[in-house]
Protein backbone atom coordinates (compact mmCIF):
# COMPACT_ATOMS: atom_id res chain seq x y z
CA UNK A 1 0.00 0.00 0.00
CA UNK A 2 1.60 3.33 -1.00
CA UNK A 3 -0.04 6.54 -1.59
CA UNK A 4 1.73 8.74 -4.30
CA UNK A 5 1.41 12.46 -4.72
CA UNK A 6 -1.22 13.98 -7.24
CA UNK A 7 1.15 16.18 -9.92
CA UNK A 8 0.76 19.81 -10.95
CA UNK A 9 0.27 21.62 -8.15
CA UNK A 10 -2.33 19.49 -6.28
CA UNK A 11 -2.21 18.83 -2.33
CA UNK A 12 -3.60 15.05 -2.32
CA UNK A 13 -1.82 11.94 -2.60
CA UNK A 14 -3.51 9.30 -4.00
CA UNK A 15 -4.10 5.61 -3.54
CA UNK A 16 -5.92 3.02 -6.26
CA UNK A 17 -7.29 -0.02 -4.73
CA UNK A 18 -10.10 -2.60 -5.50
CA UNK A 19 -13.05 -3.71 -2.90
CA UNK A 20 -14.48 -6.83 -3.74
CA UNK A 21 -18.11 -7.43 -2.73
CA UNK A 22 -17.65 -11.29 -0.76
CA UNK A 23 -19.11 -14.29 -1.86
CA UNK A 24 -20.22 -12.32 -5.46
CA UNK A 25 -21.68 -14.71 -7.87
CA UNK A 26 -21.74 -11.62 -10.11
CA UNK A 27 -18.04 -10.20 -9.64
CA UNK A 28 -19.33 -7.43 -7.97
CA UNK A 29 -16.61 -4.61 -6.99
CA UNK A 30 -15.52 -1.36 -6.98
CA UNK A 31 -12.13 0.60 -7.57
CA UNK A 32 -11.34 2.76 -6.29
CA UNK A 33 -8.97 5.77 -5.85
CA UNK A 34 -8.40 7.07 -2.12
CA UNK A 35 -7.17 10.96 -1.73
CA UNK A 36 -5.79 12.17 1.21
CA UNK A 37 -5.35 15.55 1.75
CA UNK A 38 -1.80 17.13 2.68
CA UNK A 39 -3.51 18.21 6.06
CA UNK A 40 -4.29 14.55 6.79
CA UNK A 41 -0.10 13.26 5.79
CA UNK A 42 0.56 15.97 8.00
CA UNK A 43 -1.58 14.90 11.12
CA UNK A 44 -0.68 11.39 10.12
CA UNK A 45 3.40 12.44 10.28
CA UNK A 46 4.03 9.94 7.92
CA UNK A 47 2.07 7.68 5.11
CA UNK A 48 3.91 4.33 5.86
CA UNK A 49 1.79 1.61 6.26
CA UNK A 50 1.80 1.71 9.60
CA UNK A 51 0.06 5.30 10.04
CA UNK A 52 -2.28 5.10 6.80
CA UNK A 53 -3.57 1.43 5.98
CA UNK A 54 -6.20 1.71 9.03
CA UNK A 55 -7.10 5.37 8.31
CA UNK A 56 -7.86 4.37 4.64
CA UNK A 57 -9.75 0.99 5.21
CA UNK A 58 -12.32 2.45 7.13
CA UNK A 59 -12.06 5.71 4.95
CA UNK A 60 -13.68 3.32 3.01
CA UNK A 61 -15.83 1.15 4.76
CA UNK A 62 -17.59 4.84 6.17
CA UNK A 63 -17.86 5.56 2.13
CA UNK A 64 -19.86 2.06 1.26
CA UNK A 65 -21.25 2.24 4.74
CA UNK A 66 -23.06 5.58 3.79
CA UNK A 67 -23.94 4.17 0.38
CA UNK A 68 -21.73 6.38 -1.61
CA UNK A 69 -19.74 3.49 -3.53
CA UNK A 70 -21.11 1.45 -5.98
CA UNK A 71 -20.47 -2.07 -6.26
CA UNK A 72 -19.85 -3.11 -10.14
CA UNK A 73 -18.92 -5.31 -12.65
CA UNK A 74 -16.86 -2.77 -14.49
CA UNK A 75 -14.12 -0.98 -13.37
CA UNK A 76 -15.17 2.51 -13.27
CA UNK A 77 -12.66 4.09 -10.68
CA UNK A 78 -14.71 5.71 -7.41
CA UNK A 79 -13.00 8.46 -5.28
CA UNK A 80 -12.85 8.15 -1.68
CA UNK A 81 -11.86 11.25 0.12
CA UNK A 82 -9.74 10.98 3.96
CA UNK A 83 -10.21 14.18 5.15
CA UNK A 84 -10.32 15.95 8.36
CA UNK A 85 -13.86 14.37 9.31
CA UNK A 86 -11.90 11.85 10.42
CA UNK A 87 -9.60 13.31 12.70
CA UNK A 88 -9.64 14.77 16.04
CA UNK A 89 -7.06 17.46 16.21
CA UNK A 90 -7.56 18.31 19.94
CA UNK A 91 -6.18 14.59 20.60
CA UNK A 92 -4.32 14.10 18.03
CA UNK A 93 -5.69 10.70 16.93
CA UNK A 94 -7.88 8.98 13.99
CA UNK A 95 -11.76 9.56 15.17
CA UNK A 96 -14.44 7.92 12.92
CA UNK A 97 -17.89 9.09 14.14
CA UNK A 98 -19.06 6.82 16.96
CA UNK A 99 -21.24 4.27 16.79
CA UNK A 100 -24.44 3.10 18.33
CA UNK A 101 -24.21 -0.29 20.33
CA UNK A 102 -26.47 -2.05 18.48
CA UNK A 103 -25.03 -0.94 14.95
CA UNK A 104 -21.57 -2.22 16.73
CA UNK A 105 -23.62 -5.47 17.64
CA UNK A 106 -25.11 -6.01 14.27
CA UNK A 107 -21.16 -5.32 12.59
CA UNK A 108 -19.87 -8.01 14.70
CA UNK A 109 -22.52 -10.89 13.89
CA UNK A 110 -22.15 -9.41 10.64
CA UNK A 111 -18.11 -10.15 10.50
CA UNK A 112 -18.30 -13.18 12.30
CA UNK A 113 -21.15 -14.03 9.49
CA UNK A 114 -18.98 -13.75 6.40
CA UNK A 115 -15.62 -14.48 7.81
CA UNK A 116 -15.83 -16.97 10.47
CA UNK A 117 -17.81 -19.23 8.60
CA UNK A 118 -15.58 -22.21 8.60
CA UNK A 119 -12.16 -20.61 10.77
CA UNK A 120 -12.27 -18.33 13.43
CA UNK A 121 -12.02 -14.45 12.69
CA UNK A 122 -10.64 -11.63 14.92
CA UNK A 123 -13.74 -10.42 16.70
CA UNK A 124 -11.10 -7.04 17.94
CA UNK A 125 -9.63 -5.87 15.25
CA UNK A 126 -7.50 -2.47 15.64
CA UNK A 127 -9.30 -1.47 12.42
CA UNK A 128 -12.70 -2.83 14.05
CA UNK A 129 -12.21 -0.87 17.01
CA UNK A 130 -10.85 2.41 15.51
CA UNK A 131 -13.56 2.27 13.18
CA UNK A 132 -16.64 2.59 15.82
CA UNK A 133 -14.06 4.05 18.27
CA UNK A 134 -14.25 1.77 20.89
CA UNK A 135 -11.89 -0.12 22.84
CA UNK A 136 -10.83 -4.06 22.56
CA UNK A 137 -11.94 -4.63 25.67
CA UNK A 138 -15.45 -3.01 24.45
CA UNK A 139 -15.63 -4.96 21.54
CA UNK A 140 -15.13 -8.68 23.19
CA UNK A 141 -17.68 -7.12 25.78
CA UNK A 142 -20.31 -7.10 23.18
CA UNK A 143 -18.54 -9.95 20.71
CA UNK A 144 -19.71 -11.71 24.59
CA UNK A 145 -22.89 -10.54 24.64
CA UNK A 146 -23.54 -12.43 21.20
CA UNK A 147 -21.58 -15.40 22.73
CA UNK A 148 -24.23 -15.53 25.60
CA UNK A 149 -27.14 -15.17 22.78
CA UNK A 150 -25.81 -18.17 21.02
CA UNK A 151 -25.09 -16.46 17.42
CA UNK A 152 -21.70 -17.02 17.80
CA UNK A 153 -19.10 -18.96 19.31
CA UNK A 154 -16.20 -17.13 21.45
CA UNK A 155 -12.61 -18.44 22.38
CA UNK A 156 -10.54 -15.47 23.89
CA UNK A 157 -10.35 -12.76 20.97
CA UNK A 158 -11.86 -15.59 18.05
CA UNK A 159 -15.40 -16.05 16.78
CA UNK A 160 -17.19 -18.72 14.72
CA UNK A 161 -20.47 -18.85 13.50
CA UNK A 162 -23.05 -20.97 14.96
CA UNK A 163 -26.25 -22.65 13.61
CA UNK A 164 -28.05 -19.38 15.12
CA UNK A 165 -26.44 -17.24 13.53
CA UNK A 166 -26.31 -19.23 10.34
CA UNK A 167 -29.76 -19.46 10.56
CA UNK A 168 -29.87 -15.34 9.78
CA UNK A 169 -28.78 -16.32 6.24
CA UNK A 170 -31.51 -14.13 4.07
CA UNK A 171 -31.49 -11.43 6.89
CA UNK A 172 -27.78 -11.19 6.47
CA UNK A 173 -27.62 -11.09 2.48
CA UNK A 174 -30.82 -8.92 2.32
CA UNK A 175 -29.45 -6.38 4.05
CA UNK A 176 -25.83 -6.54 1.89
CA UNK A 177 -27.84 -6.80 -1.01
CA UNK A 178 -29.90 -3.26 0.37
CA UNK A 179 -26.26 -1.50 0.82
CA UNK A 180 -25.49 -2.81 -2.61
CA UNK A 181 -28.91 -0.92 -4.32
CA UNK A 182 -27.66 2.24 -2.01
CA UNK A 183 -24.27 2.66 -3.52
CA UNK A 184 -25.99 2.11 -6.89
CA UNK A 185 -28.57 4.35 -6.47
CA UNK A 186 -26.50 7.29 -4.61
CA UNK A 187 -23.74 7.12 -7.41
CA UNK A 188 -25.98 6.11 -10.50
CA UNK A 189 -23.06 3.88 -11.75
CA UNK A 190 -24.19 1.17 -13.97
CA UNK A 191 -22.36 -2.29 -14.34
Amino acid sequence: MAFSSVHGGADWFVLHGRADLLRSAEGLHCEVAVGLTQTMKEALGSLAEEHAEGLAINALRKTIDNGQLAFVKSGKVQPVHITSRFYNFREKRIAFPDQPEAAVLEMLKRRVFWLGGSAPVEIAHPYDCQYVNLTREKMLELAGRLASEGLIKLEGDKATATDALRKQEAEIRAAMQKGVEAGLAATKVTA
